[in-house]
């Protein structure tokens, strides 16, 4: 029973990572379970308080990564806890060799041993159930690391011919930050300077700049952006009886979208979202103002 159960898991993975590209640990994101986080943007509060008035900007730009990396999961038992480990080995191994053929070399490939733990299952004679050791588990994980996207599913095949079907996740990789920080920040300001522009020009407003009140960036990656999705439509039924009543009802399946921040909610977009996830990149910039004095005659 228990090798069957192992089965139908290993089974079940290896179908979700063939239908995204985010890994299984999305079963555990904010998607799944709670409101996903969301960037800073304009309040629409602009005045009407002690600290004069504000312009706000709120960018927005849309990165493929510059690489990626993919992270699996391999555990096995064993009686011994060396046998255990080489067993882990054994798989990482045959998997490795694969990459090669790939054209995935030793630099893009890193192994962390996670745990090595005693694992312990009762023995039952007669009324008395009894705890005892039974073996060990070990647990790795194995990072690969990719430019080509085209390669996600070559190297997922190869993880699950070398018996790895547990694929946790996978990182998305932007390298240069600070030159995406700054064209948000240049984009940023010639948006509160056009807004300053156009509040003096068309409404007669006078406004001395104070100084920046905030400056927020923030980053989604697409792990972040899957949401849960379930569509089905049913009735109720209930059977009585003269003691209880019961209902059984069928397992619906459901599954994952992406979902990503949409250009409505920023005054500006650097570069427009595609058909495939991407990294977000954002900014909120606040400028504080106060009335214009009237110059003394």
């Amino acid at each position: 029973m228990k090798r069957s159960f192992w089965l139908l898991v290993s089974l079940l993975c290896a179908v979700t990572v063939y239908g995204q590209e985010s890994g299984n640990r999305i079963y555990g994101n904010n998607g799944y379970y709670q409101q996903r986080r969301a960037p800073q943007t304009n309040s629409g509060m602009l005045g009407g308080h002690d600290r004069g008035y504000a312009i706000e900007a709120s960018v927005l730009t849309n990165l493929k990564p510059d690489a990626f990396v993919a992270v699996f999961g391999i555990n096995e038992e064993a009686a011994a806890s060396a046998a255990s480990n080489e067993k882990v080995n054994a798989k990482i191994g045959e998997f490795t060799q694969k990459l090669s053929s790939l054209g995935v070399t030793s630099n893009d490939i890193f192994v962390d041993f996670i745990t090595q733990n005693r694992v312990y299952d009762f023995s039952v004679s007669g009324s008395k159930a009894t705890e005892n050791l039974t073996g060990f588990e070990t647990k790795k994980t194995i990072a690969v690391r990719y430019k080509d996207r085209a390669l996600f599913e070559p190297i997922v095949s190869a993880a699950a011919s070398a018996r790895i079907f547990d694929l946790i996740k996978v990182d998305y990789i932007v390298s240069d930050f600070e030159t995406v920080r700054s064209r948000l920040f240049e984009a940023a300001v010639k948006i509160i300077k056009d807004k300053e522009a156009k509040y003096v020009k068309s409404l007669g407003v006078t406004l001395s700049p104070v100084g920046v009140s905030n400056e927020k960036y923030d980053v989604s990656y697409p792990s972040e952006a899957y949401q849960r999705y379930q569509a089905f439509e049913t009735g109720d039924a209930y059977a009585y009886t003269s003691s209880s009543s019961s209902k059984v009802v069928q397992r619906k399946s459901f599954t994952f979208f992406y979902d990503p921040f949409e250009a409505s909610r920023f005054d500006g977009v650097l570069a427009p979202l595609g058909i495939e996830p991407v990294v977000q990149f954002s900014l909120y910039l606040r400028m504080q103002y106060e009335p214009r004095k009237p110059k003394e005659g």
